[in-house]
């Protein structure tokens, strides 16, 4: 369920918008029925993806569970499927050119999440996730509201 959590979070806020951009080499190239000419520039952008209603049930809404493997395995054969593409599935990029430390970072992420949640009960005066600010820039940041920490553990 945490790679759910964190899956669910970098669609929401993904590391940057714009992931790719290439420029075309050749001519008349088509594809999905888009003429394009050489040197014309593709952009890979996954926030309207995961934002597009069409794809996704509910897009505003945090659910984790729509990463669960039955819910991914229920989209396969529809065009919601595109959502859990490799390259959109990480922000860490696919291939030959999939950043050498992602494996690392996950495992981070995952350990300090689960530190912080056993550790500490964290509390926010937002709860509902249309009160939470966004500003866009290189990447896309949350204007985090004042978080409150409280040890799970009083100390003896």
């Amino acid at each position: 369920y945490l790679h759910a959590l964190i899956r669910e979070t970098h669609r929401l806020t993904p590391t940057r918008p714009i992931a790719i951009n290439k420029t075309v080499d050749i001519d008349n190239l088509e594809v999905h029925g888009r003429k394009m000419q050489r040197g014309d520039v593709v952009l890979l952008e996954s926030h309207s993806q995961g934002m597009n209603s069409d794809l996704v049930e509910n897009p505003e809404e945090f659910q984790p569970e729509r990463w669960l493997p039955d819910a991914v395995e229920a989209r396969k054969g529809s065009p919601s499927e595109v959502i859990d593409h490799p390259f959109l599935a990480s922000p860490f990029s696919q291939g030959a050119r999939k950043c050498p430390g992602s494996r690392v970072a996950t495992n981070e992420i995952k350990v300090l999440l689960s530190q912080l949640v056993l550790d500490w009960k964290i509390s926010s005066p937002i709860t509902e996730l249309e009160n939470v600010r966004y500003q866009q820039q290189a990447t896309i940041e949350v204007k985090l509201p004042c978080l409150q920490f409280e040890p799970r553990l009083q100390p003896k």
